[in-house]
């Protein structure tokens, strides 16, 4: 008999609410969304757990190893990972736990879907053509700018560019310059440009402004041009191919959890589940 005590829902609780504001925090709705999220996750890894015990699985301490020096590796020292943990307000421990958890899961979606069918050229074919809509590039511009004070100072700007290079003129003047993305503002896309549309049709080497947005009043240079298109096939043949192997993989998932449910009797208290609330101070 697997049980959620009241303690460890309401510390698992506290955790999803920590970097919510007071307001948030007490929302009913949010509040609701993440009960139902911390119930269903204790009840789906205590099925994994029964599931191992029947099928005589466990996770060897050479396994377990393996995936945390992986997920470790992924950051630049063990010391930023260790105080990446503290912000967490997670111990080591924990979040061993947690892989384990996630190792579990791994290898009880490995083993069924074994007899799930090779996907073929032809699957990945039919799943391109039935969501085409899905691989279009949308028309977008890649700009420059730069961030000035106000008009005055833009008409300034304006003056200085008939003669200097852009990315000069940004060096010297512009807010928002720096070592790293210097004067690139980035891509745009046509459809959320905030009332940049009718400049899509000038070229590139083009200069624009001042355009007054709500991060402040900016000269724009069009760097490069995409076109409106539907990606081919080919460019993501990949995409399609873990989208599909996804697809799948869940849906065995979802056939199996519905089993597991039918065959445990799943009780929920909902008396201690509405009676565990918020109080900030």
């Amino acid at each position: 008999k697997m049980q959620l005590s009241t303690r460890d829902f309401s510390q698992e609780l506290a955790n999803k609410l920590k970097n919510l504001d007071a307001l948030s925090a007490k929302d009913p709705k949010i509040l609701s969304i993440f009960k139902e999220q911390i119930v269903n996750d204790f009840i789906i890894s205590s099925l994994i757990d029964l599931w191992f015990t029947e099928n005589r699985l466990v996770l060897s301490k050479n396994e377990i190893d393996q995936e945390v020096q992986s997920l470790v590796s992924t950051y630049p020292s063990d010391s930023v990972f260790r105080e990446l943990l503290t912000e967490s307000e997670i111990s080591y421990a924990e979040w061993v736990v947690k892989i384990e958890k996630t190792l579990k899961r791994k290898k009880l979606i490995q083993t069924i879907t074994k007899d799930v069918p090779t996907i073929t050229e032809e699957d990945l074919l039919t799943f391109y053509n039935e969501n085409r809509a899905k691989y279009e590039q949308p028309e977008s511009v890649l700009l420059a700018h730069i961030l000035i004070s106000d008009n005055n100072q833009a008409e300034i700007v304006k003056k200085l560019l008939l003669k200097q290079a852009f990315s000069d003129v940004a060096k010297k003047y512009s807010l928002a310059f720096n070592s790293e993305s210097k004067d690139i503002y980035g891509w745009i896309e046509k459809e959320y440009s905030l009332g940049l549309e009718k400049y899509f049709k000038l070229r590139i080497g083009d200069i624009f402004g001042p355009v007054e947005l709500p991060d402040g009043i900016h000269i724009f240079k069009i760097i490069e041009k995409k076109s409106l298109k539907i990606k081919s096939f080919n460019e993501v043949r990949t995409h399609i191919l873990s989208e599909i192997m996804t697809l799948r993989e869940t849906s065995k998932f979802y056939a199996w959890l519905d089993v597991q449910l039918k065959r445990y009797q799943v009780k929920k208290n909902l008396n201690v589940l509405n009676s565990v609330y918020v109080d900030t101070q």
